[in-house]
């Protein structure tokens, strides 16, 4: 069994001539589209320099790094303990400083906001604490610009949120294996 595709005649022996209009708007739509993907490019880079972990302090400049950690970490600390006014000594998680000497990190706000929260994110405005339960606008931009500036770490410890990194949620959290 054969098929036979059958093709449309041309319309005339010669292919219909297209006007200088046309001409031009396939070009405008064509540039159109070379400057949409090239801004598109430039906006991707741009935020993949925003987002990139900047490097941490090193060699000579990691003694002038620590010294500068450990005054901000004397002068946040006192503020951190007063405002959480827990009963119990601080559990903290990772803290270090950026570059621009802001003090960041992770505390226990065990009972210190209205339940047991576990390990909450922090940052230092000034001398003072700020926590996500503030409400304060821009919490998650100041949070992120943190996580990507571990210019220098003040104190070793976890760095993830919730229950499980705490002292009491190592004794009764597990870690479950996915895919075996």
């Amino acid at each position: 069994m054969t098929f036979v595709l059958r093709m449309p005649q041309p319309r005339g022996a010669r292919m219909r001539r297209r006007s200088l209009a046309e001409k031009a708007f396939d070009l405008s739509v064509m540039a159109l589209v070379a400057f949409a993907v090239g801004l598109m490019v430039m906006f991707t880079v741009q935020y993949e320099l925003k987002v990139e972990p900047k490097p941490p302090a090193s060699g000579a400049r990691l003694a002038a790094a620590k010294s500068m950690g450990r005054v901000r970490w004397a002068s946040v600390k006192p503020r951190l303990i007063a405002r959480l006014a827990q009963p119990h000594s601080l559990e903290l998680g990772q803290v270090w400083a950026r570059r621009d000497g802001r003090v960041c990190g992770l505390v226990n706000g065990w009972g210190s906001f209205g339940g047991l929260t576990g390990m909450t994110r922090f940052y230092a405005q000034g001398d003072e604490p700020v926590f996500k339960q503030d409400g304060r606008p821009g919490f998650e931009e100041e949070w992120w610009a943190c996580k990507r500036d571990r210019y220098v770490v003040i104190r070793e410890g976890s760095d993830e949120t919730g229950f499980c990194p705490t002292r009491l949620g190592r004794e009764r959290c597990f870690d479950v294996a996915y895919g075996r």
